[in-house]
């Protein structure tokens, strides 16, 4: 993927800094702590420093170039339907694995995209104020419009969505009640206090639309069918709880008594959000509320509701008379909207981009829980408790992804990440991570051609090299990000990865492309979206000023539980199904990997749960056969 091999640890260095055969040395892990402490106050003062630029423009602009290697839906797709609560989409990447002569062979991943649920997501409007609110605010404007265009948008990406799934049906209104003509304000019945919505001199439909897209409860309907008939619903339908409820004042003509008051298609519904944005000059807060609406199918993997301000608005736009012409609300191509609205419809992907900022590729997984403690460190002190300041320290640790961190702070998806995170407990992604070129997993490096010891390979290229040659039990990547320290003796390795060892060719995970199930053939390889040379970013944290920052150890717990996970299931992982060589007896018999059939793999706090159930040693151990030299 573009990324440069890795070099072999300094095997000394390594003996000197581990206390027995697994745990780090206190020295070895107060200077991970340090590390990851100082990495965030660097990063912090970075933002700091650069706080008086303009955030949505900063984070959204880039996303009309960005992701050109992600997918989007195809309108001959396959959907499997047979779920009682969700319908899917999926296909296939292709990864290639050698770059030179080599007999190993690409292998696909299969990819699965839920592109229909059997619920809204809940908007719950709270005063600004409310701890629930972090960024959403961050404008710093008299005026906040982003609650109502995140509403709008979530209407305009169900459109576009019924236009591209096979079988949709495009929104319809729930609220059959027609405007009256003339100057008109309308809401839902028995407001108490309504927030009033100025849209300007608009037609009936435009009125009616934005009455729909505002009413409480669920004022319009983007829908599916699954096998047995029954309606699932877009992933970005939501139900508005009442109080406050909208008041929408237009100035209308007085429809005839024949119009037919059809539900705004994709392209229409875009139409009136541009005249709104014009009218009040909330481009940026447009952009912003995308990022918002994006993140919509995320609160719904999480099962919670969305806690948006209560909009500061002016009763009548000062626009009204000298309005702008107006834009599209989306300046880019449409194909780049649909990489976008394919791209929420994967909202694990999601989570897992967001996460890997907490990544670092020189950390390895029995101190990985030191680089966490150091990093929550400084973003729970009271220097880092700005929340503006905070979303930007976390999109300066990777600018590209800064819409996605921009939007979670926007819906509270940053809470539940963030503690996700804390706990060492987020999933790898290889697929997204390829087509956003974001660095998510050190599985993804190259294997190093020259090994520092001889006859010796890094615990690392030894997992990289058992994935890339996809035996069975080697077929799914190992599920945390961090790599296994240390090194192994070749004897002790897999036949595979004594061979390819020896190898003349270059081994690594390079993205080579998606296909889509389809109807049509079966299968479809994207047009128009060539394959492109998907690059590594590196993650930003300037190690020059790691010294400058005076770190605070108050936080520091040896017992580090986060690392003892992690380190389990890697280990389970690269050596659950031939066993431990004996040279690594004193690792196998270590109190983090003696049980490694316990149920003890669960999270470490929260409600934050695996998805495929808490052994996850005991699922991966199965009843593979061991080596004959193997414990």
């Amino acid at each position: 993927m573009g990324f440069s091999p890795p070099q072999q640890p300094d095997i000394q260095l390594d003996m000197l800094l581990m206390e027995d055969a697994v745990h780090p040395s206190e020295i070895a892990f107060r200077a991970t702590y340090e590390r990851g402490y100082r990495t965030w106050s660097a990063l912090w003062d970075r933002a700091v420093a650069d706080n008086t630029s303009n955030l949505p423009h900063e984070c959204v602009n880039d996303v009309y170039l960005a992701l050109p290697n992600h997918p989007y839906f195809p309108g001959s797709l396959t959907l499997d339907k047979s779920f009682s609560n969700t319908v899917t989409a999926s296909g296939k990447t292709t990864w290639t694995t050698t770059q030179g002569l080599c007999d190993l062979l690409p292998f696909q991943e299969d990819v699965v995209f839920q592109v229909a649920s059997n619920s809204a997501t809940t908007i719950v409007f709270v005063s600004d104020s409310h701890p629930g609110i972090g960024a959403a605010d961050y404008l710093n404007t008299k005026s906040n419009h982003v609650p109502v265009l995140t509403l709008a948008w979530a209407y305009i990406l169900s459109a576009r969505w019924a236009e591209l799934i096979p079988g949709a049906h495009g929104p319809t209104y729930n609220n059959t009640d027609q405007l009256n003509g003339g100057s008109t304000s309308r809401g839902p019945e028995g407001n108490d206090a309504p927030i009033v919505v100025d849209v300007g001199d608009v037609d009936g439909d435009a009125a009616r639309w934005w009455t729909a897209v505002l009413s409480t409860g669920a004022g319009w309907t983007a829908s599916i069918r699954n096998n047995k008939g029954f309606p699932l619903y877009a992933p970005w339908a939501v139900r508005i709880q009442p109080h406050p409820t909208f008041l929408i004042s237009a100035n209308t003509r007085p429809p005839s008594r024949t119009t037919d008051f059809r539900p705004a298609s994709f392209s229409t519904a875009l139409h009136y959000l541009s005249e709104y944005c014009a009218l009040h000059d909330v481009a940026d807060q447009s952009q912003a509320a995308l990022a918002a609406a994006l993140l919509i199918p995320v609160a719904k993997l999480d099962g919670r509701s969305i806690k948006l301000p209560i909009p500061r608005l002016q009763p009548k736009s000062p626009n009204r008379q000298q309005r702008k012409q107006a834009t599209s609300a989306w300046g880019g191509e449409l194909r780049q909207l649909d990489r976008l609205l394919t791209l929420s419809c994967n909202s694990r992907a999601m989570k897992s981009l967001l996460n890997s900022v907490f990544f670092d590729p020189d950390v390895d997984c029995n101190v990985c829980g030191a680089w966490l403690q150091g990093s929550f460190a400084f973003l729970d002190s009271d220097k880092a408790s700005d929340p503006h300041l905070r979303l930007r320290t976390l999109i300066s640790r990777d600018p590209a992804l800064g819409f996605l961190w921009l939007g979670a702070f926007i819906t509270g998806a940053d809470a539940r990440c963030l503690r996700e995170a804390r706990a060492g407990w987020w999933k790898v992604d290889l697929s997204a991570a390829a087509w956003t070129g974001t660095h998510v997993s050190f599985i993804q490096g190259f294997v190093a051609k020259a090994a520092s010891v001889p006859q010796q390979i890094s615990r690392a290229d030894e997992c990289r090299l058992m994935y890339l040659s996809h035996e069975r039990d080697h077929a799914i990547p190992p599920l945390f990000p961090f790599a296994p320290f240390g090194c192994t003796a070749l004897e002790d390795t897999d036949l595979d990865v004594r061979r390819h060892v020896l190898c003349s060719a270059s081994h690594g995970l390079v993205y080579g492309g998606f296909t889509w199930n389809c109807d049509s053939d079966g299968s479809l390889d994207e047009k128009g979206n060539e394959v492109l040379p998907a690059t590594l970013r590196h993650k930003a944290g300037d190690s020059a000023q790691w010294n400058s920052a005076a770190v605070i150890y108050d936080d520091v717990d040896m017992e580090d539980d986060v690392s003892e996970m992690i380190t389990r299931n890697v280990f389970t992982w690269l050596r659950g199904c031939d066993g431990f060589p004996v040279a690594e007896r004193e690792i196998r018999k270590h109190e983090w990997i003696e049980d490694l059939e316990s149920d003890d793999d669960s999270p470490i706090e929260g409600d934050v749960r695996p998805t495929a159930g808490g052994n996850i040693g005991g699922w991966l151990l199965g009843l593979s056969a061991k080596k004959a030299y193997s414990l």
